[in-house]
């Protein structure tokens, strides 16, 4: 499996004019993928819920699900990333705006 592990990148949401940490720990759920992300603390309402992850290659991972907003707004998504060593890249794309992850590493 790809990507196993907890990771820390830097998140920017310009439409909301704030950036901040986002963490992520992938782990191994029986030969699924068990993604669990933490939001920057402005963001923390903010759920994600993954339907599908498959990898892509030898060093990647791409995923798709719903965004669930603390009004109750329900949004798709589409998330890629890719792993170089001890570095984590890629993007979550919603209807509004694609949010880069950048500076992305392994913390655990």
């Amino acid at each position: 499996m790809i990507g196993i592990g907890k990771w820390q990148g830097e998140i920017n949401v310009q439409i909301l004019r704030f950036k901040g940490d986002v963490f992520i720990d992938i782990a191994d759920n029986g030969g699924k993928y068990a993604v669990d992300i933490k939001l920057p603390e402005q963001l923390q309402k903010v759920k994600l819920h993954f339907d599908a992850i498959e990898e892509v290659g030898d060093n990647g991972l791409k995923g798709k699900g719903k965004l669930l907003t603390p009004a109750g707004r329900e949004l798709g998504f589409e998330t890629n990333v890719t792993f170089d060593g001890d570095e984590i890249a890629g993007f979550l794309k919603i209807a509004i705006a694609t949010i880069k992850i950048k500076n992305g590493r392994r913390i655990g």
